[in-house]
């Protein structure tokens, strides 16, 4: 497989030289490339970017092995991005991110190349021989990946004590989540069967697709976690959440999917738990809140008190927000939203302004037609809460309105 993915006679018209001016360079042509993504917009985090330096400078010094043995050169090369394959299936990861370190290599070895003394100091018949070895280099070694991938995907799938091994952790998952709780001892013994041991504390999680309709490996999830990402609303449960453990999902399951974490709370209570990451990713979902990364219920209490509260709020906003009603709709929305932000802030215009990315004279400004409005309410702390508290909840429904009180 791997012998006939590379056209050795590609590389044995390159020109020697080329490797002789790229291998003393390939540490700073991946150094320049490390400081980019680094500085790029957005960064990328310091893991990514860490695997894309080793990734391109494993891939130049490649290239030039290839340039200087193609026959005995591949064999290694092929080896080693057969292993590559296999361990990013084993990671959960996506073959798509190999693919942009090789093209990102590419971009560094031309960039060394012509920043080296003397240039490149090739003809154009040269040049077009290490452009066509470049490309049948990049073509051969994601074959190659794309069969240890491949491979990894189905030894994996084949196992078959693996594949019991998840089918009795996936009851487990669902066992210690039914609510209301299962029998304690029957949780132990399928425990004992999927060899979990059962921990103390547990959080359980939410998890959405973000990215449908595109096709993954096996989600990397480590071992300690039980997971059913197959099932309608996709979970999991998380042993002993301390913040350390609560960090252990991998990026490239957080690529695709945002993950919301409930309170930590005892094993028994793990639907208690479900119940409010469920909660929290629906206000993900709808913009309430980030869907970036890990989302954890227990820094979003207002926005989850407020979502369930939602006639009791509209039935205060009707006495509370009444002065409102007296301005037009749009400029009703911006004193609102400045309203929140003076409370927020404890009515300081400047931290204010900041907060609405307008200048402080505009807050000042509006801070006086709302003192206007609501007078001596805007100097009862009582009062402040509840305009918070209901302006807060105009955030998680997307919409002000200020009803009429129910007596007229």
């Amino acid at each position: 497989m791997a012998h006939t993915a590379l056209d050795v006679g590609a590389f044995e018209r390159v020109p020697a030289r080329v490797a002789r001016r790229l291998r003393p360079r390939v540490d700073l042509a991946a150094d320049e490339l490390l400081h980019e993504l680094r500085r790029g917009d957005p960064p990328i985090g310091e893991q990514e970017a860490g695997r894309a330096r080793s990734g391109v400078a494993a891939a130049i010094r490649h290239f030039c092995d290839l340039v200087e043995d193609p026959g005995a050169g591949w064999e290694r090369v092929s080896a080693f991005y057969l292993r590559v394959g296999r361990r990013l299936a084993r990671d959960g990861r996506d073959p798509v991110e190999t693919h942009q370190a090789l093209r990102r290599s590419a971009l560094a070895a031309w960039r060394t190349l012509a920043a080296a003394p003397g240039g490149l100091d090739l003809d154009r018949d040269a040049l077009s021989l290490v452009v066509d070895a470049q490309f049948c280099y990049m073509d051969a070694v994601s074959e190659v990946i794309a069969a240890g991938y491949e491979a990894e995907v189905a030894r994996r799938a084949d196992a078959p004590e693996d594949v019991a091994m998840r089918r009795r952790r996936t009851r487990l998952l669902h066992l210690l989540l039914a609510d209301p709780p299962a029998d304690p001892r029957q949780v132990a013994a399928l425990a004992a069967q999927a060899r979990w041991p059962l921990p103390g504390t547990v959080a359980a999680a939410a998890a959405w697709q973000r990215r449908d309709g595109i096709a993954r490996g096996p989600l990397a999830v480590p071992d300690g976690l039980l997971i059913d990402f197959g099932a309608p609303e996709p979970c999991l449960l998380i042993p002993e959440p301390d913040e350390k453990a609560r960090n252990r999902l991998p990026a490239s399951l957080l690529h695709d999917w945002a993950i919301a974490i409930g309170p930590t709370v005892p094993a028994a209570r793990a639907a208690d738990s479900l119940r409010w990451a469920r909660e929290t990713l629906a206000l993900a979902i709808r913009g309430v809140i980030p869907a970036g990364g890990l989302i954890r219920s227990a820094e979003h209490i207002p926005a989850l008190v407020i979502s369930r509260a939602g006639e009791l709020i509209d039935d205060a906003a009707a006495t509370r927000l009444a002065p409102l009603r007296a301005v037009p709709p749009a400029r009703r929305e911006r004193l609102a939203e400045t309203l929140l932000a003076l409370l927020e802030h404890n009515f300081n215009a400047a931290d204010a302004s900041r907060r609405l990315r307008v200048h402080p004279q505009t807050v000042r400004y509006r801070l006086r037609h709302l003192q206007d409005l609501f007078g001596d309410d805007l100097r009862d702390p009582r009062r402040c809460l509840e305009m918070e508290l209901i302006l807060h909840a105009h955030m998680v429904n997307r919409s002000l309105t200020v009803p009429q009180p129910a007596d007229q």
